[in-house]
This record gives C-alpha cells, structure tokens and sequence, in this order.
C-alpha cells in the first residue's frame, strides 16, 4: 500500500509538472509567432509573456526534478513559490471575474489614453473605428488617422471626426436610417474585451486549483518514505539511509 502511495503521488506530481512546462512552451513560443505575423508589436507585452513562460519553464523543472528524486529541498522551495502563486493567481482571478461594466470601460478608457499613436492606430486599423468614444475623451485626445479607414474612405472630411459614425433619416413615411462613418472603438472593443477577461479569470480559477492539487501532493509525497531505500530514525535527523 506504501508503496503504491509513494508512486501515484510521485507520477501525479511528474504529470502536473509536465502540464505546466508544456504550458510554459506555449506562452513562449506564441507570443513570438504573433509578433513575427504582425498580430500586435507591443514589445513590452510580448516580453512579459516570454518572461513568464521561461520562469514557469524552470520552475516547473525544479518540481519535475524534486519529483524524480525525491529531493527535500527542492520539493520544499517549490510548495513555497507554489503557495504564492497559488493566493495571488487566485485573487487576481476573483478580481477579473468581478469587473463590471463600469470597471471595464474605466480600464479601456485608461490603456486609450495611456496608449502610444502607433498602438491606437493599430486598434483602429484593425477594428475599422474612430477614435475611442466620439465624446468627451476624444475631446481631450482626438483621433488621428480615421482618414485611412475603409469606414471613412468615401466620405467627404475637412478633418478627422468628420468620419465619425452619422445616422441620417430619410423622409416619410418610411423614415429608412442610413449609417454613415465609422463607429467609435469603445463600440467595437469592448464585448471582446469583457470576453477576455471573464475567460482569463475563469482560466486563472482553475489553474490556480490545480496549483493547489500540487501544493497537496508535494507535501504528501515529500512526507512519503520511498519503499525502495531503508531508513532508520535519528534523535533527530529526519530519516537517514541505512
């Protein structure tokens, strides 16, 4: 019975590492696949990524290796690092999944105006709209380059909020509503930022219980004798080959 304890914690805990480590692989290479493709070059974001996919490389090493021999100390400063990731991944997470509307649009209003012109015109390239909201934060920071736009193409403009959204109504008795410009990025953006976050949180929930699954077997598995080894007890030594 001992020894069947010992090896399903020690496979479960080897499996758990090998997840995370292919996980690890793919937040590596990704991001640099997008960047080559031209998906998004913000150099900063892609660095981000790539950083913590080599540390959750290694430190999923170091698990794996504690794992296959049994190392005390390793298993020890893995269940700590673990732990921590675990509360904070787990709060992070809570935090996203409760972000309400209003919170969304705060956030998207301050990565608008924090933004550099070449990401903004990035977003309004790729998602064919106009400035941020067509209101008072276009007020403060008006949009530039709408003119390039397909959405704005065929319009007559004097200056870049002339290809801003128009509804135009036409007579009676049928009243048809002609839409003309560009729609504001707010518009375009934010169903697929709520998207994201509502699954990123999800994600991070889950992620951060099978943390905990780990945090669990390597405490049981550290604390487990291995079957193959004798061991006699010490005063007070721990548990020494014979």
């Amino acid at each position: 019975m001992g020894c069947c304890s010992y090896a399903k914690l020690k496979s479960g805990l080897v499996l758990l590492n090998i997840l995370y480590m292919l996980i690890a692989l793919i937040m590596i290479a990704v991001p640099a696949f997008a960047y080559k493709m031209n998906y998004f070059t913000s150099y900063s974001l892609i660095g981000f990524l790539i950083a913590a996919g080599v540390f959750l490389f290694l430190f999923s090493f170091l698990g794996l290796c504690g794992a296959l021999h049994h190392h005390q100390v390793m298993l020890f400063f893995y269940m700590v690092v673990l732990g921590l990731l675990c509360i904070v991944q787990f709060a992070s997470s809570i935090t996203l999944v409760a972000i309400n509307t209003e919170q969304q649009a705060e956030i998207l209003n301050k990565s608008w105006v924090t933004a550099t012109n070449h990401s903004r015109d990035e977003i309004q390239r790729k998602f064919n709209c106009c400035g941020f909201d067509q209101n008072v934060t276009d007020s403060i920071l008006p949009p530039q380059n709408c003119s390039v736009l397909t959405c704005c193409a065929n319009l007559y403009k004097t200056d870049e909020t002339q290809c801003y959204l128009n509804e135009t109504i036409g007579p009676e008795p049928n009243k048809t509503v002609t839409d003309t410009g560009c729609h504001a990025c707010t518009d375009e953006v934010s169903d697929q930022f709520s998207y994201a976050v509502k699954v990123s949180g999800a994600v991070g929930l889950f992620f951060s219980f099978t943390e905990l699954i780990g945090i669990i077997l390597a405490i049981q598995y550290r604390n487990t004798k291995d079957p193959s080894r004798a061991y006699s007890f010490p005063g007070h030594g721990g548990f020494t080959r014979e």
